[in-house]
């Protein structure tokens, strides 16, 4: 009797738990990254450049000291305008502003200036050349000619003058 007894609890005991807990279903997911590379400038406000005289890109106040002659076409360079800072020698300060084709797509872009591509190279010499993806069809080039300064003299020239000639392009509308 002993033994059934215990079989009979056994079962009532069994009776009485809690059931065991479902068998817990996962999923996973898998999220994929794709980097696309893009051969167009980035041009965040693409600006208009029909009509524009390349000679108004830039003023006077916007160099340190006062022009040697007003800007005048440069006849080296299609759309150009040169602008000179200094007493007449080959020591000036030659800027020119000048409205090119469209951006290269094979230079790798450096840093943007308000929301543009830029490419911007220093040769061997005295000038620096910055290149600014102002339109599909169109950039802007601000050229640096400085004689016995040093690259950083005249990139920080550069992209305050390239800074300063953008503000002024109209915008698209």
């Amino acid at each position: 009797m002993k033994r059934w007894t215990i079989a009979l609890l056994l079962l009532v005991a069994g009776c009485g738990s809690t059931p065991p807990p479902a068998a817990v279903q996962t999923t996973s997911t898998t999220t994929t990254t794709t980097t696309v590379t893009t051969t167009s400038p980035r041009i965040d406000t693409p600006r208009k450049l029909a009509g524009v005289d390349p000679c108004s890109l830039l003023v006077a106040s916007d160099f340190d000291e006062p022009l040697f002659a007003p800007p005048a076409p440069f006849p080296n360079l299609p759309n150009a305008c040169e602008y000179r800072v200094g007493n007449g020698t080959e020591k000036d300060l030659f800027v020119i502003a000048a409205i090119a084709g469209p951006y290269d797509r094979s230079v790798k872009s450096g840093s943007l200036l308000d929301g543009h591509s830029t490419s911007t190279s220093c040769i061997d010499g005295p000038e620096c050349t910055i290149v600014v993806a102002v339109s599909e069809t169109q950039t802007l080039k601000i050229i640096v000619h400085l004689e016995g300064g040093n690259d950083q003299q005249r990139a920080q020239i550069l992209w305050g003058k390239a800074g300063n000639a953008v503000k002024r392009l109209p915008v698209t509308g």
